[in-house]
């Protein structure tokens, strides 16, 4: 089977082109940076240079594949347009790619649970209307939407600081409240969904969510008590004054304007901290592809390496 893959050299990207190393699949990666992919992918992964903003490299990319996963996006900006150019406008270009060089290849985005409140924040508002995008045109090219809560693992940059902050200070830090809920996915379950649909039959546009089994997601005090049984000390659940979080969040961006940079915390990226629902259910995915998660917090802290350290 033959792979294209946005965003491979990504914390999710690399994990399931790791779990497509198999004579089963051909994988081909696009890459901004050649020499870099090289030395994070596989040998036998081929890196097609370029990102969703060259239609050569898209086309090539996806040249003949029988099947396109697509990763790649924006996950901090200031503004609108820093989330719509990659997030929007990317999947548009990858869509016409696709019509010009993969006219048969089924497609699997990689969206977001916050899709689901698009008027939290730009990022959320931009995945989607990437999605109903990819929607439009489902009758042409059917498309299956993954829509995963907050991920973490081994290579993750926002989670694991979190966990690490629990671990060595006994505090959880809540931009909301206590009892607000999330759900989670360890990297590796989201990987083996990834698979599970490339090696089932056609499927029609469908959009689904996945979490790791924990059924009802996860409130701040089990948090604590989970990470603290893992690391071995007490950990309570801290609210932090909304003021400071503000403030700092209002001068990032203010910041990332002037200086040209992405911030990760924005006013925006607050509302959706302070969400109080971020819970998913598995049902759909499940009876579609048969999959279940293997792997729920406890185990997957075992899993990741240096997150207490």
């Amino acid at each position: 089977m033959r792979v294209a893959i946005t965003g491979a050299t990504g914390f999710i990207g690399r994990r399931i082109a790791s779990l497509l190393e198999s004579p089963q699949y051909l994988v081909r990666a696009l890459a901004r940076d050649a020499a870099a992919a090289r030395s994070l992918l596989a040998p036998g992964v081929e890196i097609v240079p370029g990102d969703l903003a060259t239609p050569q490299a898209l086309r090539a990319l996806v040249r003949d594949a029988d099947a396109v996963l697509h990763l790649a996006g924006a996950v901090r900006g200031a503004t609108r347009a820093d989330f719509d150019a990659a997030n929007v406008d990317g999947s548009a270009a990858l869509l016409a790619a696709m019509d010009a060089a993969a006219p048969r290849a089924r497609l699997l985005f990689f969206s977001s649970l916050a899709a689901r409140e698009p008027a939290l924040s730009h990022y959320a508002g931009s995945k989607q209307r990437a999605e109903q995008l990819l929607l439009t045109r489902a009758a042409a090219r059917p498309v299956t939407i993954l829509r995963p809560p907050a991920v973490y693992g081994p290579g993750d940059r926002e989670m694991l600081p979190v966990f690490r902050f629990m671990a060595r200070t006994g505090r959880a830090p809540c931009a909301g409240k206590a009892a607000d809920r999330l759900s989670l996915i360890f990297v590796d379950d989201l990987a083996h969904a990834a698979r599970a649909w490339l090696d089932a039959p056609a499927l029609p546009t469908a959009t689904w969510s996945l979490h790791d089994g924990h059924d009802g997601g996860y409130d701040w005090p089990l948090l604590c008590a989970i990470v603290g049984a893992a690391c071995g000390r007490e950990i309570r659940a801290w609210e932090i004054p909304r003021a400071p979080l503000e403030l700092i969040a209002r001068g990032n961006r203010a910041l990332g304007r002037l200086l040209g940079r992405s911030p990760m915390l924005t006013p925006e990226k607050l509302r959706e901290l302070r969400h109080p629902d971020w819970v998913c259910d598995n049902s759909a995915i499940t009876a579609a592809l048969h999959w279940t998660p293997r792997t729920q917090l406890a185990e997957g802290l075992r899993l990741t390496p240096g997150w207490h350290d």
